[in-house]
C-alpha cells in the first residue's frame, strides 16, 4: 500500500499537470470505487470545475475544486493516479478517467480496485479514519512531547503502535520497520516500556525514514507509480524491510521475520533492543 512518501510524491508529480485544469467530463468504469456521493452526483459534482489545489492529508490525496468541494482519494493496495496527454492510449487497469482542459486526461487505475474516492461539499459526509488522523511525519505538531504520553498508556507491541493513524498519519508496514531498524527498537517491545530517550530516538527516526522516503520518489517493489506513471527509488535504500535472511547493514548479523499484529516484521536481534 502506498504510504506516505508515496502519496506525496504522486501529489508532487500530479499537480503541475492537473491545477488549474478544468474538469470538462468524468466516465467512471467501475461504480463502487465512489463511496460517495453516488457515482451520478460524484459526476454532476466535478465537470464544470476547476481543480484549484492538489493536497494531501497522511495516506489521501485531497484535489480542491472549490473552498467548500474536494474530491478526496485513498490509494488503498494498488491505486493510481496518473495524467498524460489526451491522445495517449488509456493505461492498464484504467477504472476512470478526468477529461481535462488544455488536452489533459487524468486516470484513475486500480489493479485490485481497493482505491476510494469522495466527493465532499461543505463537509458532508464523515469519511472512516480520515477524519480521525494523527500528526505527520516532519509536521511540528509530531514530536517526543506529542508521542511520549500516547506510548506510556499503551502495552501494544511498538509497531503496532506506530502504525495506527489516529497516532502517526501516513507510516505504514515499509516505513514502520525501516524507523524501528534506525532507532535500534525491537519491534515486539511493549510501547510503555520505552525510555524517554528511546521515544526521541524513535521520532528521530520517522522523521529521517520519512525524509529519505520522499527524496527517493518512494518505494516501488511491484505496483506503485507517481503521477507521471513513474516507479520510485526507495527500495535500493531500505535497511531491513523485504531483506529477511539477508545480511544487516549495520552489523552483518542475518535480519529475522516475524508476524506482529498480523504483519511480517524485519528485524536485527543484534542491533536492535
Amino acid at each position: 500500500m502506498p504510504e506516505m512518501p508515496e502519496v506525496e510524491q504522486v501529489r508532487k508529480t500530479l499537480a503541475p499537470h492537473i491545477e488549474g485544469k478544468k474538469i470538462l467530463a468524468v466516465e467512471i468504469m467501475l461504480d463502487r470505487l465512489i463511496k460517495y456521493p453516488s457515482p451520478e452526483k460524484f459526476v454532476e459534482g466535478l465537470v464544470g470545475k476547476t481543480i484549484r489545489r492538489v493536497g494531501r492529508r497522511g495516506k489521501y490525496l485531497v484535489l480542491e475544486t472549490t473552498p467548500e468541494q474536494q474530491l478526496i482519494v485513498h490509494l488503498r493496495m494498488t491505486g493510481a493516479l496518473i495524467a498524460q496527454k489526451a491522445e495517449a492510449p488509456a493505461p492498464s487497469y484504467a477504472k476512470i478517467k478526468f477529461t481535462l482542459s488544455d488536452g489533459v486526461t487524468m486516470w484513475f487505475t486500480d489493479i485490485r480496485t481497493f482505491g476510494t474516492l469522495y466527493l465532499v461539499t461543505n463537509h458532508d459526509t464523515y469519511i472512516e479514519g480520515y477524519e480521525t488522523l494523527g500528526p505527520e511525519p516532519l509536521s511540528a505538531g509530531f514530536n517526543a512531547e506529542y508521542l511520549t504520553p500516547l506510548a506510556q498508556k499503551s502495552r501494544k507491541a511498538i509497531k503496532t503502535f506506530i502504525l495506527d493513524q489516529h497516532i502517526i498519519a501516513g507510516l505504514g508496514n515499509i516505513y514502520a520497520d525501516e524507523c524501528l531498524a534506525l532507532a535500534g527498537i525491537l519491534p515486539i517491545r511493549p510501547a510503555n516500556s520505552l525510555s524517554s530517550e528511546e521515544l526521541v530516538r524513535l521520532c528521530e527516526a520517522v522523521n529521517a525514514v520519512i525524509a529519505q522516503g520522499i527524496k527517493n520518489h518512494g518505494t516501488t517493489f511491484r505496483d506503485y507509480k507517481d503521477g507521471e506513471g513513474n516507479k520510485g527509488d526507495n527500495q535500493n535504500h531500505l535497511l531491513v524491510y523485504s531483506r529477511a535472511g539477508q545480511p544487516c547493514k549495520k552489523c552483518g548479523r542475518t535480519l529475522v521475520q516475524m508476524k506482529i499484529g498480523g504483519r511480517g516484521s524485519v528485524y536485527c536481534e543484534n542491533c536492535q533492543k
